[in-house]
């Protein structure tokens, strides 16, 4: 959150792990999403399918990396991604005020 506050010229692609330690990647797109709706995200995880719907992830039809991964997976996945159409239009990348 504190990069996307700062960025200068706006982030392209925000890539979130779903299980992580303090807050889930599903809850982190929400806040994300909140603040900047436009804003691209890319989920990735290394657990099988049950347990990314316990965290909340019951949609793979959102962008989804599976760990591990290779160079040219990233790739692609980074550039459907970016590709796609934002979640909405009502706002632009973040970008810091002026």
């Amino acid at each position: 959150m504190e990069v996307l506050e700062t960025a200068r010229l706006g982030i392209q692609l925000v890539m979130v792990d779903v299980v992580m330690p303090l807050a889930d990647g599903v809850q982190v797109t929400r806040r994300i999403r909140e603040r900047w709706p436009g804003q691209r995200t890319l989920y990735m995880s290394a657990h099988p399918a049950e347990v990314l719907i316990e965290y909340g992830l019951t949609s793979l039809d959102a962008p989804f990396l599976a760990k591990p991964f290779t160079r040219d997976e990233l790739l692609t996945k980074v550039s459907e991604a970016l590709a796609a159409p934002t979640p909405t239009t009502a706002e632009g990348p973040p970008r810091q005020s002026r």
